[in-house]
């Protein structure tokens, strides 16, 4: 019997589009705002509208400022709905293909994942993907010191298969996601997309990924 492949992927930006999440949390941030102090336009809209036009990282400072609040007291409200906000989200192009193909050719799932912890537990049962996938590590188990690059997670998934002959990770952001399992000597594959929130045209010599392809169904034909 020959031995496994596992391909391990990222979450965000890789088997979902995390704009969708954004926006659903900047949906319900201004939610909770329009609740108590409401203006003619939709608070809502408003941040969704920056956020389209300018992917500004302070959209909360500038509504507060637009709507002569407090920020003190503001801020961390709407930082915490959006980060409690239950997602609706649904896998990228291809995802499903992809993982039904891997499925069936006998290979092993894993999940790499950094965020703050519960915020990516939520993601991945929104996204209830219907696959097996151990083990599924979300970094912030162990804080924020073992986010990627550190090398723990993809370490966790080679002792979880120990006698795969080939570990494949897939994600999105260059400046964190490959040099590990570089290091490691897993083959590493860089998924662009135009809706990705991190640029992923360059990076350094030791975060280069060793393939890219432009969407996962071209990673489905390659393989």
């Amino acid at each position: 019997m020959h031995s496994v492949q596992v391909f391990c992927f990222d979450l965000d930006d890789t088997l979902y589009s995390e704009e969708d999440y954004v926006e659903g949390g900047l949906r319900k941030a201004g939610e909770l705002i329009d609740a108590t102090a409401p203006a003619f336009e939709g608070a809502g809209d408003w941040l969704l509208g920056l956020w389209r036009r300018e992917r500004a990282p302070d959209g909360f400072q500038r509504l507060i400022e637009a709507r002569s609040l407090d920020a003190e007291t503001w801020l961390p409200k709407l930082k915490q709905a959006y980060r409690e906000h239950e997602p609706m989200l649904r896998p990228r192009a291809g995802a499903t293909d992809l993982l039904t193909a891997l499925h069936g050719s006998g290979a092993r799932l894993a999940l790499v994942s950094d965020g703050w912890l519960t915020v990516q537990q939520r993601k991945w049962a929104a996204l209830a993907l219907p696959f097996q996938f151990d083990p599924i590590v979300f970094t912030d188990e162990r804080g924020r010191d073992f986010w990627k690059p550190h090398p723990w997670a993809f370490e966790r998934v080679m002792a979880s298969h120990p006698s795969a002959r080939r570990f494949i990770y897939v994600g999105d952001n260059p400046a964190k996601d490959f040099m590990a399992p570089n290091r490691l000597g897993w083959t590493t594959v860089l998924v662009r997309n135009e809706r990705n929130l991190h640029p992923s045209d360059s990076w350094e010599a030791t975060g280069a990924p060793q393939l890219v392809v432009e969407s996962l169904s071209e990673l489905t034909s390659l393989l």
